[in-house]
Parts: C-alpha cells; sequence; structure tokens
C-alpha cells in the first residue's frame, strides 16, 4: 500500500515515447555514389570461411595426424548497382529530394540508408538517424553486379 501512495505523491514524469517496433525488411547503410545514371554502392561484407588441415597431435606419446577444422575471416567487397530512373530519394524527415540534386548531393561517395526490399523504409528503422540523412529506395529487382572470382588455393 505504501508504494501506491508513494506513486501517487511523485510529480509525474515526462517519458518520450517509445520508437515504434519497425516492420519490413531493415535497410542497408552504405557508401554510395552517382556514376552517370546509375548508383554504385559499395558494401563490405566479410564472410567467413572453414578449411579443414591435417594437424599432428601427440596422444600418450604417439604423434597422430587429426582433422582440424578452421574459421577464416576473409573480406569480399561486392559492388552493387542501381538504375538512377528507377529510385527515388528523401531525407530521414521526409523531404523529397530530386534526381538532379541527388547527383549533386553523391557526385563524391557518401554513406546513405539503402531500402532493403524496394519498399519505402518503415520510419522505425529511421529513428536513429539524423533528419538529414538521405534515404534511397530502388527496385529491389535490379540485379546486382557478381562478385569477382575468388583465386584457387594453392
Amino acid at each position: 500500500m505504501l508504494p501506491t501512495l508513494l506513486c501517487l505523491l511523485l510529480p509525474a514524469i515526462d517519458v518520450e515515447p517509445a520508437i515504434p517496433v519497425p516492420k519490413g525488411k531493415p535497410p542497408t547503410i552504405a557508401t554510395v555514389q552517382v556514376e552517370g545514371d546509375q548508383i554504385l554502392a559499395t558494401p563490405r561484407i566479410q564472410p567467413n570461411e572453414t578449411q579443414v588441415r591435417q594437424v599432428p597431435v601427440n596422444i600418450n606419446g604417439r604423434v597422430v595426424m587429426q582433422q582440424v577444422q578452421y574459421t577464416l575471416p576473409r573480406l569480399v567487397i561486392i559492388r552493387q548497382v542501381w538504375s538512377l530512373k528507377k529510385a527515388t530519394a528523401q531525407r530521414v524527415d521526409g523531404t523529397k529530394i530530386e534526381l538532379a540534386e541527388l547527383k549533386k548531393l553523391l557526385a563524391k561517395p557518401a554513406t546513405v540508408v539503402l531500402s532493403g526490399d524496394g519498399k519505402p523504409v518503415d520510419p522505425g528503422y529511421l529513428a536513429p538517424f539524423k533528419k538529414d540523412t538521405i534515404v534511397i529506395v530502388a527496385p529491389s529487382d535490379t540485379p546486382a553486379t557478381p562478385p569477382p572470382p575468388v583465386p584457387p588455393k594453392p
């Protein structure tokens, strides 16, 4: 009963409303640049590679060859391309960006938020970003260029 009385006596605390739970596919944060009529993004993806090696192991005084599995990190750079004419751009606050202005803004590489599925990004995902951050929505069916071939292992 005492906690209930204390709650009534305490002044109301001004709390900001919670950020809504985002829906849809999360966006990608990438460095992009406009070249001609294309948007070029160069995200860096670091998948792991698993290798199995034969290693000598000492078991009860006997050296035995055993297979040991190693996980090695490797860096793969994939360059994705979207059509500028099929894309739309805006700022986090909802201000539309015309294609001519977008070309000027992205003449040099800049970090932007890219839609993950070709649909507008849910406001819940955009809440942590500054209001002037650029958000690009490009059709998801635009093919990405294939990654460079992996050199054969010696």
